[in-house]
């Protein structure tokens, strides 16, 4: 008991990934066991953008951003339980979070983004985490990068934690800095918690789409993630 102690919650969490990738599941047992006294039930809210109806950005050969943006999410929160925190998820399948009977997209994306936000009123002790992918005009764009609510400073000091953890885990020649979100990103702007979205890099971009596609970097961008997150908490 002693021993498992001296060990960081970084190593647990590495070796815990070597097991997903070799056995390719963890049972509840395990991960109720390693998470005990580790966080005392912060909760955070994962949300994987867009969803259903709404597919958000499509790469050249077709790849949908919202469903590696819920592949990426759903890692995460299995690493996030594992430590502890109480995870509350905007959807945890292929589905939009709107709850109107409306045949106009428009109408469904407001009911949609209106809910998410009724997340962090709901929870208002939490952080709230959006992942997104990126997508622009030319093809030379990569990188992730995060953005952060100007409503609360714990949310710029989150986003940093996050950028700073993908940089080193992951991109060390990525120099994106992280941006503050305007009046057109809804749940930054309107944000009721320290909230940031994590650009986790550009479809438009070939190196970033071929990384974006694999399995195991998906994994890598969730355990990325994670660390910033355990940062801002200085865990």
């Amino acid at each position: 008991m002693n021993f498992l102690k001296r060990i960081s919650p970084q190593l647990i969490i590495l070796l815990v990934l070597c097991l997903i990738s070799s056995v390719g599941i963890i049972t509840e047992k395990v991960i109720s066991s390693s998470s005990s006294s580790v966080v005392n039930q912060k909760t955070i809210i994962i949300d994987a953008g867009h969803g259903g109806f709404d597919g958000g950005a499509v790469a050249a050969d077709g790849t949908v951003e919202k469903d590696i943006n819920l592949n990426i999410s759903s890692k995460l929160e299995k690493m996030l339980k594992l430590y502890g925190f109480n995870v509350v998820m905007t959807r945890t399948e292929d589905i939009g979070t709107d709850d109107i009977n409306s045949d106009k997209v428009a109408s469904r994306k407001k009911s949609d983004l209106q809910n998410r936000l009724l997340l962090m009123k709901k929870y208002p002790d939490s952080i709230y985490v959006s992942v997104h992918l990126n997508k622009f005009t030319t093809t030379a764009a990569s990188g992730a990068q995060v953005f952060y609510t100007k409503n609360y400073e714990e949310a710029r000091v989150l986003g940093q934690s996050i950028q700073e953890s993908i940089v080193n885990t992951l991109e060390p020649t990525n120099q994106r800095v992280i941006k503050q979100g305007t009046s057109a990103t809804y749940l930054l702007h309107n944000a009721k918690v320290p909230a940031v979205i994590v650009e986790c890099g550009f479809l438009s971009n070939k190196n970033d789409l071929k990384k974006l596609k694999n399995d195991e970097y998906r994994s890598q961008m969730a355990f990325a993630i994670l660390g910033g997150i355990l940062k801002y908490y200085e865990m």
